[in-house]
């Protein structure tokens, strides 16, 4: 049954249970949580901006390990740069003649199904620091021998041979890979190491291996003949190519590929074994049960299951409303006061019958709250004595004394606080 719409009015304009405060504090865990991953993820992004290693030779690196000295000046001698990211858009710049490839694989990313398709499309290509792999993918007859310096600090070295550009440079002072080869000229020879700058002609082009990295970065550019040799080395033809290959080139391998030869007995085996569990829990069951609907539930099922809610959430206050809107909702059918009947009207009513303090009606039917468990089964207690105390007085023997429709929570095992404490 429902309450009269007046007294329903005034209970919810009185009688409150806030729950907010209860819904901040529940959410408050994982707000912090998410902060925290917040402000982890800028202090990461932070660090990581912070401490980002230049790009070894980038075309637009101001950074000492850069070579955007080199660029700018070769742009200014006229030379047209184009830099470059990705294999295709390279091999597509270098369709027109007069062109030198400058490649500069730091990462390693070039595979050796790529490597060829570098080789021949380019009047003069320049390796910078290039690895045996590549070297080999090539097919280019030069082998790797050691660090120039084996301190890792740069060494002066002499030109000794008669490339154009090693002449002009005289000697550089530099750092990075020795080469030896049997055929071809060997420039700025470290000895054992191996050498500098190794010059060599692959199906009629020139191909210089460049040992000697260090000379393109900003920040040897100015040593002894560093920039004679660089500007020499990638300046002779009218247009320069500066390809630094990206992820963007990688060659994702196919799911087949990553896939061992047991995955697939495996998955087929598992399909089966479900199918065939399936089949015997099915069959284990028997058929399905229809049940009509609405399911009626029993109205104790209901009241426990709503007083086990109160009593694991510590809703006392909540529990305590509905005990008082089912005795004010009682009283009022009792009094015949009609169902526009307020609170103040019932209190009123109660106190002349009963003689009592109205204001002591009013503190246990509306203002009271209970602190403890305790607390909620005495009021329980007095509303209960309230309505038979009321039965005697008018002579009602059929007014209901038991429990209204919602009773009071079991207590629970731990103290709890009002619900929006």
């Amino acid at each position: 049954m429902s309450a009269p719409a007046d007294l329903n009015a005034e209970l919810s304009a009185v009688i409150t249970t806030p729950t907010v405060r209860r819904a901040v504090r529940r959410s408050l865990y994982w707000a912090v949580a998410i902060a925290g991953l917040l402000v982890l993820g800028a202090i990461t992004i932070a660090l990581n901006g912070a401490t980002r290693e230049a790009q070894r030779w980038g075309a637009e690196e101001t950074a000492p390990a850069g070579s955007r000295a080199v660029v700018e000046v070769l742009r200014d001698a006229g030379v047209e740069v184009v830099v470059t990211g990705r294999l295709d858009d390279t091999l597509a710049e270098l369709e027109q003649p007069g062109t030198t490839l400058f490649v500069g694989d730091v990462r390693g990313i070039l595979d050796a199904e790529q490597w060829p398709r570098l080789l021949g499309v380019a009047d003069h290509l320049v390796l910078a620091e290039p690895s045996q792999p590549a070297l080999d993918a090539l097919r280019i007859d030069a082998l790797t021998a050691a660090p120039l310096a084996e301190s890792g600090e740069a060494i002066e070295l002499a030109a000794g041979c008669s490339v154009p550009a090693a002449v002009r440079a005289e000697s550089i002072r530099a750092t990075g890979i020795g080469y030896s080869t049997l055929d071809g000229n060997v420039c700025f020879d470290a000895g054992e190491t191996g050498a500098g700058l190794v010059r060599l002609d692959v199906e009629g082009r020139q191909v210089s291996v460049l040992g000697a990295g260090s000379v393109l970065q900003n920040g040897e550019i100015t040593r002894a003949g560093n920039a004679a040799l660089a500007l020499g080395l990638l300046g002779e033809h009218p247009t320069l190519v500066w390809y630094q290959p990206t992820p963007a080139d990688l060659t994702a391998p196919t799911v087949a590929e990553l896939t061992p030869d047991w995955v697939n007995p495996v998955a087929w085996l598992a399909v089966l074994v479900g199918l065939a569990a399936a089949f015997w829990r099915g069959r284990r069951f028997g058929p399905v049960v229809i049940e009509n609907l609405p399911v009626v539930v029993k109205t104790t099922e209901t009241m426990e299951g709503r007083a086990r809610l109160y009593a694991r959430e510590g809703s006392r206050l909540r529990a305590l409303d509905a005990l008082r809107v089912g005795t004010l909702r009682r009283i009022a059918d009792g009094l015949a006061l009609g169902r526009a009947a307020g609170v103040d009207d019932i209190v009123s009513a109660v106190a002349g019958i009963t003689g009592r303090d109205p204001a002591a009606l009013r503190t246990l039917l509306v203002d009271l709250e209970p602190a403890t468990d305790r607390e909620l089964v005495e009021l329980s207690d007095r509303l209960l004595e309230l309505e038979a105390l009321i039965a005697r007085r008018v002579g009602l023997d059929d007014l209901p004394s038991a429990p209204p429709a919602e009773p009071a929570p079991a207590p629970p095992t731990a103290p709890t606080g009002r619900m929006d404490a």
